[in-house]
C-alpha cells in the first residue's frame, strides 16, 4: 500500500525504483540545460543589450531615444517616427544584393543565405537581449529583424566609404544626421558577430582587392564612419572582432585603447622650451614660498574649512595652472580619432612638471551629449564584467567639476581644450555651461562620489586636491599674514622712533 501511494499507482519497488531514476534524470538533465544557458548567458550579458534605467532615463530621454531607426527589439517599428526607415531597410537591402549580383534571379538565393546564417545562431542572437525582451517575439520575427538590421547597417556604412549617394535617405528630413546618432545609442545595438557573419557573405566588389578579412573590413567601415579619414589608417589597432559586443562597444574599446596607448609628451616640446620654464619657475617663485610659509604661520583654527573637491578651472587659474592641448604622439595618430567629437587623444589628462593641465580637445556639436552619455550608459552596463573600464563615466565627472560657471567655460574655449561648432561670445559660453551641466547630471548619477578615487584619474586628482589645499591656506590667510606683517614693521618702526628720540633727548 505504501508502495503504491509512493509510486503514484506503481504496483511494486521495483516500478517504483524506475519511475524515480526516470525523474531524476529528467531533472539532472533539466539542470544542466539550465545551468548551460544560464552560463551563456551571463557570459553574453556582461556586454548584454539593455535598457538605460529610468533614472538616468528622466533626466534626458531623447539622448538614448532613436528618432529615426530603431536597431533591434528594444524599440517599437511601429512607431511613427521610426516608419519610414522600416521601409528604406527593405530598399537597402535590395542595393547591397544589387551591388554584387546584377542579375535579379540571384537575390532569393542570397537571401536565403542571410536567413540560414542568422537562424544558426539565432539563441545566441537572443542572449544577447534580456530574456522578457525578446521572450515574445516569434522565430520568423526575429531572424527578419536581424537580417533587415544587419544588411541596413552595413549597406549605410558601404555608401559612407564609397562616397555613394543615398538620396532616400538624404530625402528624409534630418536622416543622415539623426542616423548617425541613433547608431551609437545604448539601447539600439544589435550582435557584433551577426554583422561580421552578414558581411561576410555579402558580396562587395569595392573591396575585394583590399583582401581584409570580414571583421577587419566590419571594423573599419564603421570606424571610417565614425572618425572619417582617420579611420582608414586603422590596421594593427583593431581588436579582435570575438571580443566586440556591438558598434558602441566598439567605440568604447577604440577609445579607452587610445588613452593607455598614448604616452608622455616631451616636456620641451610640450611646455615650450628651458627658457619657458625658467619663467615659470621665477613666476611661481612667490608662490612655492608663501603658501609653505603660510602653513607655518596660520594655526590650525584659523585655516579655515579645505575644499576636497576637484578645483574649477578659474580656481586652477589662480593656482597658477595652465591648461594645454594634448597631441598626437606616435601610434595613437589613428587609434585616438575614433568617435571624432572625442578629440585627438580621448580622456588623456595629465599634470605636467611644468604646470600645465594637459586635456584632449573636447568638440562640442550634434552628436557629442548623445555619445558621451551612451558611452556612459554602456560602462555602467557592463560593470558585471571586470575588463570594462569606466574612463568615459570618469573622464566626464573630473570636467563637470572643471567647467562650472561661465568663467570656466570661457577658460576652457580659450585655451581650446574645448571646441564648439556653430557659436561665438557670451551664447557659446553659456552653451558650454549648460552642456556640461547636463552631461555632469548623468556622471553623478553614473558614477557616484567614489569614481574619481577608483579610476585612471585617481593620482592626478589627489595632486590638485593637495595644490588646491596649499593655495587654499594661502588664499584665506594672505590679508592676515599682510596686517600682521605691516602691524610687526609699524611697531618696529615706532619702537626704532620712540628708542630715537629717547637717544636724542638724552643726547641733549
Amino acid at each position: 500500500m505504501m508502495a503504491r501511494e509512493r509510486g503514484g499507482g506503481m504496483t511494486g519497488s521495483g516500478d517504483v525504483a524506475v519511475h524515480i531514476e526516470h525523474l531524476a534524470r529528467s531533472l539532472m538533465q533539466k539542470q544542466e540545460d539550465v545551468a548551460a544557458e544560464e552560463q551563456h548567458r551571463t557570459m553574453v550579458s556582461r556586454r548584454r543589450v539593455s535598457r538605460v534605467p529610468a533614472r538616468h532615463r528622466d533626466s534626458n530621454p531623447d539622448a538614448y531615444t532613436p528618432w529615426f531607426v530603431a536597431i533591434g527589439p528594444l524599440h517599437n517599428r511601429e512607431d511613427r517616427r521610426l516608419r519610414p526607415a522600416e521601409r528604406l531597410k527593405v530598399a537597402y537591402l535590395n542595393s547591397l544584393i544589387s551591388h554584387g549580383h546584377p542579375d535579379p534571379t540571384h537575390h532569393l538565393a542570397v537571401i536565403q543565405e542571410y536567413v540560414r546564417i542568422v537562424a544558426g545562431r539565432e539563441q545566441e542572437a537572443r542572449a544577447m537581449y534580456a530574456s522578457e525582451e525578446v521572450v515574445d517575439i516569434a522565430t520568423d520575427d526575429f531572424i527578419l529583424m536581424m537580417v533587415l538590421d544587419g544588411c541596413f547597417i552595413i549597406e549605410h556604412l558601404v555608401n559612407v566609404a564609397t562616397a555613394r549617394d543615398e538620396p532616400s535617405l538624404h530625402a528624409t528630413p534630418f536622416g543622415p544626421t539623426q542616423l548617425s546618432v541613433d547608431l551609437i545609442l545604448a539601447e539600439n545595438q544589435m550582435p557584433f558577430f551577426v554583422l561580421v557573419d552578414l558581411i561576410a557573405s555579402t558580396k562587395l566588389p569595392e573591396f575585394e582587392c583590399m583582401g581584409y578579412p570580414a571583421p577587419v573590413l566590419l571594423m573599419k567601415l564603421v570606424l571610417y564612419n565614425f572618425a572619417g579619414e582617420k579611420g582608414r589608417s586603422m590596421s594593427e589597432e583593431l581588436l579582435a572582432a570575438e571580443g566586440v559586443s556591438h558598434v558602441l562597444h566598439l567605440l568604447h574599446e577604440m577609445v579607452t585603447a587610445a588613452r593607455t596607448s598614448w604616452w608622455r609628451p616631451i616636456p620641451h616640446i610640450l611646455d615650450g622650451g628651458w627658457e619657458q620654464a625658467v619663467r615659470r619657475l621665477v613666476r611661481g617663485l612667490p608662490s612655492l614660498v608663501l603658501a609653505p610659509l603660510l602653513r607655518w604661520i596660520a594655526p590650525e583654527g584659523r585655516r579655515g574649512h579645505v575644499r576636497e573637491d576637484v578645483p574649477s578651472a578659474s580656481d586652477m587659474k589662480r593656482m597658477r595652472l595652465e591648461f594645454k592641448k594634448a597631441r598626437v604622439r606616435g601610434i595613437t595618430a589613428s587609434v585616438a580619432a575614433i568617435a571624432s567629437v572625442m578629440g585627438p587623444v580621448p580622456l588623456v589628462v595629465e599634470l605636467t612638471d611644468g604646470d600645465y593641465l594637459v586635456l584632449p580637445q573636447l568638440r562640442l556639436e550634434f552628436r557629442t551629449a548623445p555619445l558621451l552619455l551612451n558611452l556612459m550608459a554602456f560602462e555602467r552596463s557592463a560593470l558585471a564584467s571586470a575588463k570594462t573600464l569606466s574612463d568615459v563615466s570618469a573622464y566626464m565627472c573630473f570636467m563637470t567639476k572643471l567647467v562650472q560657471t561661465a568663467e570656466d567655460a570661457g577658460l576652457v574655449l580659450a585655451a581650446e581644450v574645448v571646441q564648439q561648432d556653430g557659436s561665438a561670445g557670451n551664447q557659446s559660453i553659456e552653451e558650454v555651461v549648460r552642456f556640461f551641466r547636463m552631461v555632469g547630471a548623468a556622471s553623478e548619477l553614473a558614477a557616484g562620489g567614489e569614481l574619481l578615487t577608483s579610476s585612471y584619474l585617481c593620482v592626478l586628482v589627489e595632486k590638485l586636491r593637495e595644490r588646491s589645499r596649499s593655495w587654499t591656506y594661502a588664499d584665506r590667510n594672505y590679508y592676515t599674514f599682510l596686517a600682521e606683517f605691516v602691524a610687526l614693521v609699524t611697531f618696529v618702526s615706532g619702537v626704532s622712533t620712540i628708542l630715537q628720540t629717547y637717544a636724542a633727548f638724552k643726547y641733549h
